[in-house]
Formats: C-alpha cells, sequence, structure tokens
C-alpha cells in the first residue's frame, strides 16, 4: 500500500520561492562567470569531495541504527540506511525546509519494521534531534571563537542570537520529548479534556486520541532515558559535520581555492541555519546564505562564491536525493503520488 504525497498549492508556491532565489542569485553572480567557475573545477578534487560529503549521510544513518537498537526495532544496517536516505528525500519535497518528512517516514519505519507506530515515530524524531545537535554545537563553539577573538559584528551578530534562539528552543523541545516529567503529555490531555467537554459526540475518538498521546509519551520517553547513549550518539553526528568540512576543502581546491580551517568550520556550521526556511530542503535560502559567509571570509567574487556554494550541495545534498529516491522505491509503504496505482 502506497501513502500518498501530495505537495499542494503551498508546496508549489516554495518551490517557486526556490527557483527565484536561485535566479537572483545567477543574475547577481553573472551566469557567464559562473558557468566559467563551473567548467574550471577539477573534476578529481570534486569528486574526493562528493565521496567524503555522502559519507556524511551514511553517518547520520547510522545514528538511526543506534536509535532502531535502543528501541528494539528490529532492521538491518542496509535497510537503515534506506529509510534514512527515504527520509532524507522526503523532507527535501515538503515545503518545511528539513523538517516535515518525519510522520511519513514513522510510517515507512513501522511498515519495514512491524514496529507501532508511535514508537517509530518517538525514534526517527530523537534521532533527528541528535543529527541536528552537532551544526549547533558547532555553530555555538566557532561563534565563541569569534567572539573571543573580538570578530563578531554585522550579520555575525544577527546569526549569534538566532543561533541561541535556535538552540534553546530546540533543547527545551528536547527536555520536554524526553523528560519523565510527563509536563507535555499533561497539558496535550488537558487540551483534550477541554476539547472533550466542547463535543460531548465525539467521546470515543477522544478516547483513543488520548491512548495515542500516552504511547507516545512513552515512547519518547524511553527514547530518552539513557543520558549516557543520547551523548555517546550524539558525538557520533558531529563525524558527519566533520566529513562536510572536509568535503567543503576539496570544492574549494578544485577551483583553486587554498582554504583554512576556521573559514571552512564557519561556512559549514553557519549556513546550515538557512535550511530552516521554508523552502523545499532549505534550498535557493542555503545557497544564499553559504555564498555571502564565502564572500565574507575569502576575497572571492559572487560567482565564485556561488559556484562552491552549489558543488557544496551537490556534494552532501542533491547525490542523497537521488539515492534516496531510489531507496524509497524499495520500501514498502513507500509514497506514491496522488492518483498513482
Amino acid at each position: 500500500m502506497g501513502l500518498p504525497i501530495d505537495i499542494g498549492r503551498k508546496g508549489a508556491l516554495w518551490f517557486g520561492v526556490t527557483g527565484l532565489l536561485f535566479a537572483i542569485l545567477l543574475y547577481l553572480a553573472d551566469v557567464d562567470e559562473f558557468l566559467s567557475s563551473i567548467g574550471r573545477a577539477d573534476p578529481g578534487l570534486f569528486a574526493i569531495a562528493v565521496l567524503v560529503g555522502f559519507s556524511s549521510l551514511l553517518v547520520w544513518a547510522l545514528v538511526w541504527y543506534r536509535y532502531f537498537q535502543r528501541m528494539g526495532i528490529d532492521a538491518t544496517v542496509s535497510r537503515t540506511v534506506r529509510m534514512f536516505l527515504t527520509g532524507h528525500f522526503l523532507n527535501s519535497i515538503t515545503p518545511l525546509g528539513q523538517f516535515g518528512g518525519e510522520p511519513i517516514m514513522a510510517y515507512i519505519v513501522s511498515d519495514n519494521t512491524d514496529t507501532e507506530y508511535e514508537r517509530s515515530l518517538a525514534c526517527v524524531i530523537s534521532a533527528d534531534i541528535l543529527n541536528a545537535t552537532p551544526f549547533f554545537t558547532f555553530t555555538l563553539g566557532g561563534l565563541l571563537y569569534l567572539g573571543i577573538a573580538g570578530s563578531i559584528q554585522g550579520l555575525l551578530v544577527d546569526i549569534t542570537i538566532l543561533s541561541v534562539v535556535i538552540v534553546f528552543l530546540g533543547g527545551l523541545l528536547a527536555y520536554l520529548l524526553w523528560s519523565d516529567n510527563d509536563a507535555l503529555g499533561a497539558a496535550i490531555s488537558r487540551l483534550l479534556r477541554v476539547l472533550e467537554n466542547r463535543f460531548d459526540r465525539a467521546e470515543s475518538l477522544f478516547r483513543s486520541l488520548q491512548e495515542r498521546v500516552d504511547r507516545i509519551e512513552d515512547a519518547f520517553q524511553e527514547a530518552g532515558s539513557d543520558p549516557r547513549f543520547l551523548l555517546t550518539t550524539a558525538g557520533v553526528s558531529h563525524l558527519a559535520i566533520v566529513a562536510q568540512i572536509v568535503s567543503l576543502y576539496f570544492v574549494l581546491l578544485s577551483i583553486g581555492i587554498e582554504p583554512d580551517f576556521v573559514p571552512l568550520y564557519l561556512i559549514v556550521n553557519l549556513s546550515v541555519i538557512a535550511t530552516l526556511s521554508p523552502t523545499p530542503g532549505g534550498s535557493g535560502t542555503y545557497e544564499v546564505a553559504f555564498s555571502a559567509l564565502m564572500t565574507l571570509f575569502f576575497p572571492v567574487e559572487l560567482a565564485t562564491a556561488v559556484t562552491a556554494a552549489v558543488l557544496f550541495r551537490l556534494t552532501t545534498y542533491w547525490p542523497g536525493l537521488l539515492v534516496g529516491y531510489v531507496s524509497m522505491l524499495t520500501l514498502r509503504g513507500r509514497p506514491t503520488p496522488d492518483g498513482a496505482d
């Protein structure tokens, strides 16, 4: 049985916004200069960048596998990788940036591992929280370095404030999901009781919803019950960012730039904030932010900065979409377009 995906008008709108951002960026950079810069890239160095960049996705898939083992979900490494890459693909076609595909992926994990949906949802979201952690720990570390060096000014001030807010909200969400104090579950239960009192004839529906909330709450509490597991697994996910930094190093070498470590570190981690935009996969906004950071940290023309942004995404993002789509076709309960058999 396929699960239909309907991108809808809002999704189409954000795909249009993505295309518009690319068009504006290429216009400002000069299309001819951009194409010339792409043509000068060294194929051998770029191939290394692709291999290293794609390995970051495999590291994140390993985090999923560790969580599956932790939660007693029966899945081989191969199947886990395919499910993760499918999730990467789904998150990139939903109009919610890098988020939005988790409920669909929980359905696919449940269907492919014979696990109840609530448990799969807790596992997928918890693993994705840990996979997002390195971007913000590395980002705050980089901003702390710049602060000590007295180099935070202009755009970096705004990025610092936004990073702190995101880390605080993300940490609060993780605490509420994983904590055994029942605060989040109790709040949802109160809301359900209020609604039940207003709609007397839907008592069985609200009872079913309450049972599902209880199962989800129990699953999240189990997912976050072992601090040592959370720390070690988050440590594993940091290797993905190291791989991306190495990938960017080879990307820049391929277009004739010999970079230092600090700019690489900062560009990879600061630019990820742009993926939180509502464009599909953060596309468009990410390339704009990446290009701006390139011109901030390196004495390069905008065309070269855009080239680096596009090539870097070709190593860490677009290959995952292609492989993710193919992986999706091998799974049970895979999403299918509306109207498909």
